[in-house]
């Protein structure tokens, strides 16, 4: 049985939620609390019974879970989603597997367990028999629902419209992993069963869902993907499309795209230290999942966006939290009351979203394995924005070994310079490329170099660099982290990086090459600028 300790653990961990604690493995219990929850605002199950699971009349050959998840798909109706999951609790008293079971209010109430309507219980009572005037209210709570957006029916659109292979994937998938109880393969029925396909007609969240060319019936469908070369203020951009295609395919997309994202570095400007890291994808993946499901689909003007820029990234779906969800409870455990529950629904059938009311917590979870900042949310007038933040900072400080001394025989170090660039190259692209190469070659400049400086890059460099007036420096130092970046690149497209005129752009360019950082390699018209091997080396 679950220790008192372990109860009081569980009263906070779920804070806010309506939590029973069943201590014993009771199958029809299990199914009438449930059905109480659907029937309600959700609620979190806790079952100390893995000592007792063996006493029921079930085949336990398969993981108790799986067990479990078949036979309350089986016994209610309509389906919903719900999650189960288990865990080992761990105190003083030592340590013990529970079962945990959270499930979301159901959209399609009542629900019904073994034909019987359970209502949530008051006081001590987990559930009650449903009235007359409780079953009323569930059924113009369904009405209501009804009149979303997501049910109303698109004009024009037939079978043809949607993606029939993807229906049919979305089906095996949904009986693989057990979350299911529609037995069939007919793409019509399925769709019926799930309210997709009404009166006659597919519904708005079967086109989200499976359209072929969905934007051609709801064109804020699209998901706009922007990725800056520089901080936020910056106006060149590397990448600005919209991505069209279904909710499925535009995850795929995206997908795609975090997964190439790669190391990135930003400079640590308090030890001179260059920071690597790389932004966990599955967090990514689970921001985007999240938006494309809670966004307000019914305004022609709202959208879902994808902002990437060197030491963040920025998720902004239209619509707001859902109701009686506040930011604080994203990165707590929290009720699951998606907006759109339709979508939602098929999403956890495909296995896209792996546990209620999780999401956000795994996301925390996730950015924090990595070292990295914990993510934000937050919520304005133009929708709710998560953003995913950078490397946390160093913990320790520069030793006065390391600190500069002064000038050198009125010469400065090229590492000096190398260091400054690399601030600028792994603080540019993102907030401030100006500010922080600007204050990492000043610093440099007048504080000078340090104890033992490595002095293998020629002095010429150094000094040709220093020469130059501030926005000189800057603007070569902009460009070189553009030649590193993309090698390969002509004059023509860094001006337009730059947002500069060629010629501008090709004096800086002259000037860059006499110093020996660039050089350029192939025929005048289809070749491109590249580092010197020397600079290369030395930046490894």
């Amino acid at each position: 049985m679950i220790h008192d300790n372990f109860i009081k653990k569980l009263e906070s961990e779920f804070e806010g939620e309506h939590l029973v604690i069943l201590k014993s493995f009771d199958l029809f219990e299990i199914g009438k609390i449930l059905c109480s929850f659907l029937n309600g605002n959700g609620g979190v199950l806790i079952i100390d019974a893995i000592s007792q699971y063996k006493n029921q009349p079930v085949n336990w050959s398969q993981e108790p879970i799986n067990q479990l998840e078949q036979y309350l798909i089986k016994s209610i109706i309509p389906t919903a989603p719900f999650s189960i999951n288990s865990r080992t609790v761990v105190d003083v008293f030592g340590s013990m597997k529970i079962f945990v079971l959270k499930s979301s209010g159901g959209s399609k109430p009542p629900y019904l367990f073994e034909e019987t309507i359970y209502s949530p219980g008051k006081g001590l009572k987990r559930y009650m028999l449903a009235n007359t005037k409780q079953i009323s209210e569930l059924i113009r709570r369904r009405h209501e629902a009804e009149k979303h957006w997501e049910r109303k029916i698109v004009v024009g659109v037939e079978l043809e419209d949607l993606d029939k292979k993807l229906i049919v994937r979305t089906i095996k998938e949904s009986k693989i992993n057990h979350r299911s109880n529609f037995e069939g393969s007919d793409i019509y029925d399925f769709l019926s069963h799930y309210g997709l396909f009404q009166n006659g007609g597919f519904t708005n969240a079967c086109v989200v869902l499976f359209g072929k060319n969905p934007s051609k019936f709801i064109p804020q469908i699209r998901v706009r993907l922007t990725e800056y070369s520089e901080g936020k203020t910056g106006k060149a951009l590397l990448r600005d499309e919209l991505l069209d295609g279904n909710l499925f395919e535009i995850r795929d997309k995206l997908e795609v795209y975090f997964e190439h994202l790669g190391v990135r570095s930003v400079f640590d400007d308090k030890q001179w230290k260059r920071r690597d890291f790389k932004f966990p994808s599955k967090a990514l993946q689970e921001g985007v999942i999240n938006a494309l499901i809670h966004r307000d689909y019914s305004s022609i003007s709202g959208g879902v966006s994808v902002e990437v820029y060197a030491d963040k990234i920025e998720i902004t779906n239209s619509g707001g939290l859902p109701d009686g969800l506040g930011i604080k409870e994203l990165k707590k455990s929290h009720r699951s009351h998606p907006v759109n529950p339709d979508i939602a629904h098929i999403v956890f059938l495909r296995g896209l979203i792996d546990k209620l009311g999780k999401g956000t917590i795994s996301v925390v979870e996730l950015c924090k394995e990595g070292g990295l900042k914990t993510p934000d949310w937050k919520e304005s007038n133009d929708g709710v924005t998560l953003t995913f933040n950078g490397p946390k900072s160093l913990p320790q400080k520069r030793s006065r070994t390391n600190e500069v001394n002064g000038k050198n025989n009125g010469n400065y170090s090229a590492d000096v310079v190398i260091d400054a660039y690399n601030a600028g190259k792994n603080d540019g692209v993102s907030d401030g490329v100006s500010d922080g190469v600007n204050d990492g070659v000043n610093d440099g400049v007048s504080d000078g170099v340090s104890d033992g400086v490595n002095k293998s890059i020629s002095e010429y460099f150094a000094n040709s660099i220093l020469k130059l007036s501030g926005q000189g420096k800057i603007e070569i130092i902009h460009i070189v982290d553009i030649v590193f970046t993309r090698e390969g690149i002509n004059a023509r497209e860094i001006a337009e990086i730059r947002g500069k005129s060629k010629p501008t752009i090709e004096r800086y360019l002259r000037q860059a090459k006499k110093a020996g950082l660039i050089e350029f390699n192939g025929a005048p018209k289809t070749g491109g600028y590249h580092l010197t091997k020397k600079i290369k080396d030395k930046l490894k």
